[in-house]
Formats: C-alpha cells, structure tokens, sequence
C-alpha cells in the first residue's frame, strides 16, 4: 500500500518539478528581462505560479492515478506499461508547447495559448514564417528535451513499479487522494476556479508572464476562446463605418460640472444597483432612502443602461469604456485587455495614484489581470482583511471596505483616483444587520441587501465630508449591472439594465441637477475625462454624456442578443435569428442598420486587439 501511494506522491511531484525547471528555463532565456526584475519580482514568479503549476500537474496526474487506485485489485507489470505509455506522450506534448512557448514569446510577446489551434488546419502557413531549419531545430530539441526527461522519469519509477503488490486496501486511501486532485485542479474550494488571472501580480508584465504555466495557459484559452470564432458580420467595413459616424459627434459646448479639473475622484462600482430600486430613477422609495436624499445634493443621470449583466463586463464597461460581446467578456482576453485604454492608466500619468478596494477575491474572473493591466498603483481585496471581517460568503461585507478606504485616506490625502468594487448585493444576498423588509424569497433578500448598502453609503459620505480633501473631491457612484428584481424583468428588457449614476462631492459646481441624457456604462470614460481636459480619443467605444451634440444612445448585450436604444426607440436584436424582436425579417431601417453596425464594430475591434 505504502509502495502505491509513494508512486501517486512522486508522479504528482514530477510534473510540478517540470513546470518549475520550465519556468527557470524561461526566466533564463530572456534574462535581460529577468534582469530588471527584483529578488523579490522573481521569487513571486513561482509564489503565484504555484497554483497554476499544481493544478495542470494535477490535471496529468488524474487519469493514472485513478488507474493506480482500481489497479490496486491486481498485480502484473500491465500497471507500468500504462504508467510508461501515458508518460511518454505526456512529456512529448508539455515539451512542445513548452519549447514552442519559449521560441515564440519573442515574437508574440505573451505566453502561448490557444492561437496555434487556429492556424492547425493549414500546417504549410504556419510554417510559412519559420525557416526549415529552425523547425528541424526545434523537432530535435523536442525530441532531446522530451528523452530525458522520460529517461529521469523511468529511473525514478521503474524500480517503484517493479516493488508494486496486490493491496486491495490502498483503494481506500488512493481513491479519496486521487478525488482530491480536482480542488487542486480547481485551485480550492472557494467560490471562484482557477484562471491564468491568478499569476498576475505585478505592473511589470513579463514579471506577470513569467508566472503563467504555458500549459495551463494552452487550456485555459481553448476553453475560453468560442465567442470570438463567431462573427457578427452584416456589413462591409467601409459601409459599417458610415452607419456609426452620425452616432459620434465631438462639437459642441461642454457642460461643466467641477470646480477644478484635478479632482480628487472616488468611484463606487455598486453590486447589481438598479434604478428600480431608487425613487429618484423611478423606483421604490423605501430601498435606498440615503442615495435618494444625496442625490439633491449632486448630479444624477437618471437615464444610464449597464452594458451587460455581470460584474466582469461592467468594470470592463466603467473602467476601460469597453463593451461586451452577447454572452462573452472582455476580461476573458488577456491579449484584448493588455491593448485597451483605462481610466486609472491615464489619470496616473496626470499625476494621480490609483487604488482599488474590493472586498472579494480578485482571482474570480481575471479581475486581478484586468486591473493590473488598468494601472492600478495598489489593490486591497479579501487577503488583506483579518479573517474576522471575511464574514459574508464572498469576503468583506460593504461598510467595512468602505471604511478601509475611509482609513487609507488620510486629510492629508491628495490627487487619488480610489475605486471600490461592492458585493454585499450578490446572491446570497447576506448583511450582518437585521432585515428591513420581511420575507425570505430572493427578491426580499436583495432589497435588504440594497438598502444596508444604501446606508453603508449615506455613513461613509457623512466621514468623508469631515475630511480635508472632500472639497476637491468627486464622488461617481454606478452600477456594475443592473437586476431582473424586483418584479422579474426579462433577459431583454431595458429595466433590466437600467442603473443609476449620481456624481457628489465639493468638487461639483452644480447641485441638484439632473441629466436625462440616454448613456451607457461605457461613457463614464469620456465624460470623466472631459471634465479633467484629459484626452480620451482611445476610448473608442465612450461618449461624452455632456456634450449636446452628441447623439444619445445606449447599447446593451446578453446571451444571444443586444438592446439598441435611442429617446424615442428601443430595439432588441435576437443574434441566433438575426431579427430585430416583434419583425419577421430585418425591415432595415437607419436604427436596425445603426445596431447591427455597433455590434460588428465591437466584435472587429475584439477580433484584431486579440490576434
């Protein structure tokens, strides 16, 4: 039995050995790279590579370890030849992305993944680039790389195979050990799975690509890769081009709405905050009774959709003034979001410094690759509060990150650009204060959630007021999606998406004012940046919500389809029918055309910023 489990320890430990000498061989091949790093950069490279190490290790290993188990009824040499079988072409394939990965990354300047995959079907054009010598090189290294390390595999295990027995009962300790192998695979039992999101630590990429097992990288991406294999194509270039250049004008007289164009600036992104759940947009008046009296006091846009419906796609939205695909995000892109513009990038070349403070775990949904790419100075999430204020399912409830930032703000605090990501308002909907609203169905839960948040704000405002730096302050409080409660709004219904934003603080020159103008989650770049004189050309997909010649619309996606808005129409669009909702064919008029247009110039921009 010991022999048994000896062999299960071992094998695992093998391949994680591999991916560490693989990630020694790379730090050395680009040493002038790995030169400019730190002690401490280069350490972290393995730190936050382990888990990815372990979980493709883990992955390999499964296969012959649940063999090993059942085996276990048996003894012949069967059992080796199996080991021996699967070894070989195992080490043959991690080999040749592992080489491939070191040869290309030059070129490319990211870790391997799915790529190649596409270029498969047409071995001669792939190999068009590459002279014949190098990819007989690069066969022989293969091959060379790939025998020795089957030679140290076979002296390591061939003499454990040879001392394996007969032992029914090691099936007892195999099975649970070998079942264990799918939490490393998952990378714990948390909420959130494993993604190459969790190598990224540092604002120095290549750190971050040193990181990254190409391996899992390679299945990570072909898993996370269809959405951008379908086109949304209606148009010529050309043709689809003329279609959106009247929803973009730049003349105009700006409204100014600041008294300085350095402002302080607090961005609250709000869990699921929906306009119905606010009186001032039209709303219950009991939910949120502390953001309805503060928005007397600012600016409210009462007219603003979310771009989709998870929180993935809205800080895409609010951040980058990045749209999203039907059913797909931004965030599952590395490629894509290593080539957008962010807010936080620009203002911390305006001298600001940038913070962001999330209560959860920023593993979930490459959050932390996305944000160490948007120029984050620092980022505060779950490993940084003690375990006894992680109470709630998905980390730290509201008032206490709130308040975290509050601490990390000193009166002397200047020039910051401090972003905070709620989640107290997800499913399961749990606060640590009593209900408001009685009941235990869902919706009851989550308008309690909403209104403990609501005071959450109403607290957090009433402190930062006694600050110093609150009269050179703006405070932007927006949804990361809206909610289909209450009531129970369709997947494509505006009232779904339609959320709240409300600008407060001493640096507003304006109060109690409200914009009707129609805007999207993605125009906050725009706008913001115009009232700081930035330039915000790059944000190809913003609008300024205050500019009176713009042309207001909004654009939104789901599963299978997008709303198109404008004041006096709403169109919804069923990508599978490629029919507008409520129209047996497409009629083709300026708005139909407009839509569609909007839609393929987000999937061309996806499509080449990904290649």
């Amino acid at each position: 039995m010991k022999k048994r489990i000896t062999v299960f320890v071992l094998y695992l430990a093998f391949w994680y050995c591999i991916f560490v000498l693989a990630r020694i061989a790379f730090l050395l091949v680009y040493f002038s790279k790995t030169s400019q790093l730190s002690v401490s950069e280069i350490c972290n490279t393995f730190f936050y590579g382990f888990k990815l190490d372990m979980g493709i290790s883990a992955y390999i290993v499964l296969l012959p370890s649940l063999f090993l188990a059942f085996s276990s009824f048996f003894k012949g040499p069967f059992i080796k030849y199996i080991y021996h079988i699967y070894t070989a072409l195992a080490i043959v394939l991690c080999t040749t992305i592992i080489l491939g990965d070191l040869f290309m990354y030059r070129h490319w300047g990211f870790r391997m993944d799915a790529t190649p995959l596409f270029y498969m079907s047409n071995l001669k054009a792939m190999t068009a680039s590459v002279s014949t010598l190098t990819v007989a090189g690069g066969v022989c290294g293969i091959l060379f790389i790939s025998g020795l390390l089957y030679f140290s595999y076979l002296k390591l295990f061939s003499p454990a195979f040879t001392a394996l027995q007969k032992s029914p009962k090691a099936v007892f300790l195999l099975l649970p050990a070998t079942l264990s192998l799918f939490i490393v695979m998952r990378g714990g039992i948390g909420i959130s799975s494993l993604s190459t999101s969790s190598a990224y630590f540092s604002k120095n990429q290549f750190a971050n690509h040193a990181a990254i097992n190409p391996i899992w990288n390679v299945g990570f991406s072909i898993t996370e890769s269809s959405d951008l294999q379908r086109k949304y194509v209606y148009y010529s270039e050309n043709e689809m081009h003329k279609l959106l250049v009247p929803l973009h004008q730049e003349n105009g007289k700006l409204l100014q709405l600041l008294n300085t164009d350095r402002p302080n600036i607090i961005l609250i992104i709000t869990e699921s905050l929906t306009a119905k759940a606010l009186a001032a947009t039209g709303g219950r008046a009991d939910v949120m009774p502390q953001l309805n009296q503060l928005v007397k006091e600012g600016v409210l846009f009462n007219q603003v959709y979310a771009m989709s419906d998870r929180t993935d796609k809205g800080i895409a939205a609010v951040l980058a003034g990045y749209p999203s695909l039907p059913g797909s995000s931004p965030l599952k892109y590395q490629k894509l979001t290593g080539k957008l513009a962010f807010i936080p990038e620009k203002l911390n070349a305006a001298g600001y410094s940038s913070e962001f403070y999330y209560g959860g775990t920023l593993e979930f949904a490459n959050y932390r690759s996305f944000l160490v790419q948007a120029g984050f100075d620092k980022m505060v999430s779950d490993k940084d509060f003690p375990p006894a204020e992680l109470k709630s399912k998905w980390g730290a409830f509201d008032h206490v990150v709130l308040n975290r930032c509050l601490a990390d703000s000193p009166d002397n605090d200047t020039r910051f650009f401090k972003t905070i990501l709620t989640l107290t308002s997800h499913e399961p909907f749990e606060t640590p204060v009593a209900q408001v609203f009685k009941g235990d169905d869902d919706e009851t839960k989550y308008l309690n959630s909403l209104h403990y948040t609501d005071a959450s704000f109403g607290d957090v405002i009433k402190v930062a007021k006694t600050r110093k730096w609150w009269k050179k302050t703006l405070v932007i409080i927006i949804a990361d999606h809206g909610s289909r409660m209450p009531g129970n709004s369709e997947l494509w219904e505006k009232s779904k998406y339609h959320i709240p934003m409300i600008w407060l603080g001493g640096a507003l020159n304006v109060q109690d004012t409200v914009v009707n103008t129609i805007a999207s989650q993605t125009d906050v770049a725009a706008t913001l940046l115009a009232q700081l004189k930035i330039e915000s050309s790059d944000f190809k997909f913003s609008k300024n919500i205050l500019n009176p010649a713009q042309v207001p619309y909004a654009f939104f996606t789901f599963n299978n389809g997008f709303g198109f808005m404008k004041p006096d129409n709403l169109l919804i669009y069923n990508t599978i029918t490629n029919t507008y909702s409520g129209s047996k064919a497409n009629t083709d008029s300026i708005n139909e055309k407009q839509g569609k247009a909007y839609l393929q110039s987000i999937f061309m921009d996806a499509f080449n910023k990904n290649k």
